[in-house]
């Protein structure tokens, strides 16, 4: 059987890998000398041989000459290195060296073992005594009495392995398995059954905790399992339909908005709601049949009380999950859980409905100040009123007869900055000519390699995510939607349009935007056409010169003052030779030839972000009305190894604030160059550039800007102990802030802590505001 197995999966590996991969890279899975099955053929080569006594030789020399084509068959895949020469033969060559001399020394313990015991041939049941065959007989009709015996049992099980099958298969509205532009696509059937089977067995389980809590409960058998088979089609239908329209699935917060159940069911049309009562009725009669036709087992009260308590604490345990440093979250995250809450589409396909339901349990939002009360918060509202009264005495216009872009450049940050890289060239020289003119410098991300949303969320928000608790992965997805109303710098225009020439789903921004007050939102797919589509090479993805033609459409489309959210997807991973002209930036540094060629791919990739943003400055100097661009690069790419994760160098993005020739002839300047900022900066900044009035909120964040070194937004602490930049770049930390500094940063604390976890008691008073 073991041989039969073997040969199975290790002529199906190559068939599966072509099917998930597109290639051979996991053809040779199971021609490992590691595999179970490898093992056990080695096993039985020793006993059968040895049972069959051929030869009387005391040199087991058939056992060795197995194991040593067994080698040779596991080993295979040397002869495709000597080919392809894409490892060293000599390390492969040592290695099986080192694994047959352990295979030699342990089948020679093993011969010795079995010469005095015969414990193998007992367990396998090889011995004289008694056949092999009559004892598989033997076993067969066993495993057939069980399962005549506990049919409905089993069956139960198999319909719960299905309905945990379905949680994923049907997160997918395509059938599709997880996957970005540029990487292959394969059937979610066959991507979960082989890939995601530790967490479909995971979901499993979960599944069936719920029907044993239920059972334990009631003490019956077929009114539980009903029960949860309804339950769990319901749960997995509603994920399937918010997926559907909305690309997330549904959240913790969502099922505990009882007030809103009767609003939907009121949207639900009367004939499925008579098909579902029908339904019911025919359950509830199916069960009462059963309960009396084919009464199964009652459970003892023993069995029932630990059912009970071990489902309570499994699934009382996800208030852990996002807690890092617990038993959960660790043993999660190595069984293979990957909450990915910046993509919650992504999240459930890869995890499951009910273990990414799971996974938004427990996002606690921010530490409660000890002295937060209506009156503190009355308090400070008042107070930046009088700020905000005395800065605008010198401010001459209003944001909202503005155009103000927020430009978020896609993993834009030069590479050249970096001391352990060094470009022949600079693929970023007309954003530094643009620098050199404007106001310009560094912004500090929270993210390497991602966290894009979180960027955004600080721009527009004005709020670090650094006081957020560690368990807020991203705003967007954990706070937002707990949020009854959230103010972006959107709110002080008329007309607002967010545009990102890619999907719409990623971190639920179709839902977000239309919560922060964006009148349209346009993406791929969307009512809201992305026009001008224009890709470079073989770039999957839009190019940047696409996002600034829309852009440019929507400026010249609305006379008057407006917002405009742009984010660009040309930079994103991965890094492949998509461009003719990656030759022209040769890396030098301590890296290996991949790490030089994603460098390389990455600069020219960028290298054409330059020249579309110096053609979208020249364009907006011609419009006649006034424009002032925010740009910036939300994080690094992940392709550097030899960098520091936490240093500052890895966190550092190029930005500039550039206002267009008419903005600067009515009112608008250069303000002095700020080397280091933080995301929330952006705000007073261009109120600041822009000679606009500010509201009591933003004469705070105005403070904030001038007085406080910037904050360390990837700093992550409960807001306690928070971490600062100086202008020399110099980490600063709280203790060593002066008594305005720390009043600052805890009013800023504060007034966080309201908006987001507290009570919102700020949108009851003038916060928000701009005064004269």
């Amino acid at each position: 059987m073991s041989i039969i197995l073997n040969i199975i999966l290790a002529f199906s590996m190559p068939y599966i890998s072509l099917r998930m991969h597109k290639n051979l890279s996991t053809a040779y899975r199971f021609n490992v000398l590691t595999s179970i099955t490898v093992v056990t053929m080695a096993i039985v080569i020793f006993i059968v041989v040895q049972k069959l006594k051929l030869l009387k030789i005391s040199i087991n020399i058939l056992e060795y000459a197995g194991l040593l084509t067994l080698l040779i068959y596991s080993n295979s895949f040397i002869i495709e290195k000597i080919v392809n020469s894409s490892v060293s033969l000599k390390v492969l060559l040592f290695k099986s060296c080192i694994v047959t001399i352990i295979i030699i020394i342990l089948g020679w313990l093993l011969s010795i073992i079995d010469k005095k015991e015969h414990l193998l041939e007992k367990k396998l049941l090889l011995n004289d005594e008694k056949l092999i065959s009559p004892w598989i007989g033997e076993i067969i009709v066993k495993i057939t009495n069980y399962i005549k015996q506990h049919k409905y049992n089993l069956l139960n099980i198999v319909i719960l392995y299905i309905l945990a099958y379905c949680s994923f298969i049907f997160m997918s509205p395509h059938f599709t398995s997880p996957h970005m532009d540029g990487e292959s696509y394969t059937s979610i059937f066959f991507y979960t059954f082989f890939i995601k089977q530790n967490m479909l067995l995971l979901n499993f389980i979960l599944y069936y905790l719920i029907y044993r809590f239920i059972y334990s409960v009631t003490n019956k058998f077929w009114l539980s399992s009903v029960t949860t088979y309804v339950i769990t089609a319901v749960a997995i239908v509603a994920d399937a339909i918010k997926i559907y329209y909305r690309s997330e699935p549904i959240f913790p917060t969502e099922v505990t908005m009882i007030s809103a159940y009767g609003d939907i069911l009121s949207m639900v049309p009367k004939v499925i709601l008579w098909i579902a009562m029908i339904g019911i009725i025919i359950l509830s009669v199916f069960i009462i049949f059963c309960e009396i036709k084919i009464p199964q087992r009652k459970l003892n009260w023993k069995s029932r009380l630990i059912s009970i308590l071990i489902t309570i604490i499994i699934f009382g345990s996800s208030t852990q999950i996002n807690h890092w440093n617990s038993i959960v979250s660790k043993w999660l995250s190595s069984y293979g859980n990957d909450p990915a809450f910046w993509n919650q589409e992504w999240g459930v396909q890869q995890n499951g409905a009910l273990q990414q339901f799971l996974n938004n349990i427990d996002t606690k939002i921010m530490e409660e100040s000890s002295d937060y009360s209506r009156k503190k918060v009355d308090e400070i509202a008042e107070k930046y009123e009088k700020q905000a009264k005395k800065i605008n005495k010198d401010r001459i216009n209003n944001l909202s007869t503005q155009t103000i872009i927020f430009n978020l450049s896609e993993s834009l940050a030069n590479p050249n900055r970096l001391k352990e890289v060094e470009l022949s060239q600079n693929p970023l020289s007309h954003i530094d000519s643009i620098k050199e003119n404007t106001t310009s410098g560094l912004m500090i991300s929270s993210g390497l390699g991602g966290g894009t949303a979180n960027m955004e969320y600080m721009t527009l928000t004005g709020l670090p995510v650094s006081n957020f608790s560690p368990t807020i992965a991203t705003p967007y997805t954990q706070v937002v939607p707990n949020s009854e109303q959230t103010l972006t710098i959107n709110n002080y225009f008329k007309k607002s349009t967010a545009i990102h020439p890619y999907r719409g789903s990623f971190y639920s921004r179709e839902v977000v935007y239309k919560k922060f007050g964006f009148q349209r939102f346009m993406y791929l797919g969307s009512k809201y056409k992305i026009k001008h589509k224009i890709k470079i090479g073989s770039n999957p993805y839009l190019s940047d010169e696409t996002a600034y033609q829309n852009t440019l459409d929507v400026i010249n489309s609305y006379k008057n003052g407006q917002f405009i959210n742009l984010v660009t997807m040309q930079n994103h991973l991965p890094y492949s030779d998509y461009y003719d002209n990656s030759g022209d930036y040769q890396v030098s540094g301590n890296m290996d030839d991949d790490e030089k060629n994603n460098i390389s791919n990455y600069s020219a990739g960028i290298s054409y972000t330059d020249k579309a943003v110096q053609k979208f400055i020249e364009q907006i100097d011609e419009i006649d009305k006034s424009i002032t661009v925010v740009f910036y690069g939300d994080h690094l790419p992940g392709i550097y190894s030899n960098i520091d994760g936490n240093s500052l160098e890895a966190r550092e993005t190029d930005y500039f604030i550039y206002s267009n020739k008419y903005a600067r002839q009515h009112g608008a300047k250069n303000l002095k160059h700020v080397k280091y900022v933080s995301p929330i900066d952006f705000i007073a900044l261009t109120a600041e550039q822009t000679n606009s009035k500010v509201s009591p909120y933003y004469a705070l964040l105005t403070e904030i800007q001038k007085e406080l070194p910037t904050i360390k937004v990837y700093a992550y602490n409960n807001g306690k102990n928070p971490v600062f930049v100086d202008k020399k770049g110099k980490t600063i930390k709280y203790k060593r802030l002066t008594r305005k500094q720390k009043r600052l940063y805890n009013d800023l604390k504060l007034v966080q802590y309201d908006l987001t976890a507290g009570n919102q008691y700020l949108y009851k008073t003038k916060f928000f505001n701009v005064t004269k």
